[in-house]
């Protein structure tokens, strides 16, 4: 493993609705594992077995799905609003002591109505229109639209002709960092209403270094106390929930011990 220059992060929410969002610094992946050799291309990825960092997946994300932070001046709908989440940014913020400079991050948005939003914001953020893979391999799924409330459609088959669902590529997440160089992340905010505790578990923990998450808990079918209990085993606390009584908030706040 090379030597690694650390560097804070971050990541900005904007108009990134059913997404994951998050903050890393530090890079690096592993290497020496037997690598696909087959023909590179998206069919390819979601039907072959590949480790999830494995240099096919990798390059298809680079050259397909990862949109570089803009350059061009913020384009926000309430530039004066500094912190418009409902208490999670603050909670994460106490954590870290209130690290502001440098942030670097990514924005993943499933739904391609709302990854046009997420571009139009310019934000100082790597942006990528896929959802995160409920397993461990890239897939498709078909995706039903609702705007902040869009999800993985949990009747793939009947939902597939009907109106407001897409056809969308999905990634693990520890691909898409593993395609940004990333393996150590400030923050992680995981709200994709009900597959974070399946997300979660794709995660290969010991490769990875995340110091907070905030999880929303309240639409996973497994329940609050599942995504807890998880969570626990992989070595975090739960420092506060975040509630709002409108349901605009129902979030976990985990750390690292």
């Amino acid at each position: 493993m090379s030597p690694i220059v650390k560097r804070p992060v971050v990541l900005f929410m904007g108009v990134c609705f059913a997404c994951v969002i998050l903050i890393y610094y530090q890079s690096s992946h592993s290497q020496g594992k037997p690598h696909y050799e087959g023909v590179c291309n998206s069919e390819n990825v979601n039907s072959a077995v590949m480790e999830q960092d494995d240099p096919c997946i990798l390059s298809l994300l680079r050259g397909q799905y990862l949109h570089p932070p803009s350059k061009n001046m913020l384009s926000l709908e309430a530039p004066e609003v500094t912190n418009p989440s409902m208490g999670q940014a603050q909670s994460i913020l106490e954590i870290l002591k209130n690290k502001e400079n440098g942030w670097e991050g990514v924005l993943i948005e499933a739904d391609p109505k709302n990854f046009v939003k997420v571009q139009e914001k310019n934000r100082r953020a790597w942006t990528v229109p896929a959802c995160l893979s409920t397993s461990t391999s890239p897939k498709t799924v078909v995706f039903k639209q609702a705007f902040n409330q869009g999800r993985i459609s949990q009747n793939q088959l009947d939902d597939q002709n009907r109106a407001g669902s897409v056809q969308v590529q999905c990634f693990p997440i520890y691909s898409i960092l593993a395609a940004l160089n990333r393996t150590v992340v400030d923050y992680f905010s995981l709200d994709i209403e009900g597959d974070e505790l399946a997300v979660l578990k794709t995660i290969p923990w010991n490769n990875v270094r995340i110091q907070t998450l905030s999880v929303e808990f309240i639409h996973d079918k497994e329940g609050k106390d599942q995504i807890k209990e998880y969570m626990t085993q992989q070595g975090y606390e739960v420092v506060k929930e975040v509630t709002d009584p409108n349901w605009l908030a129902n979030d976990f706040i985990f750390n690292k011990i």
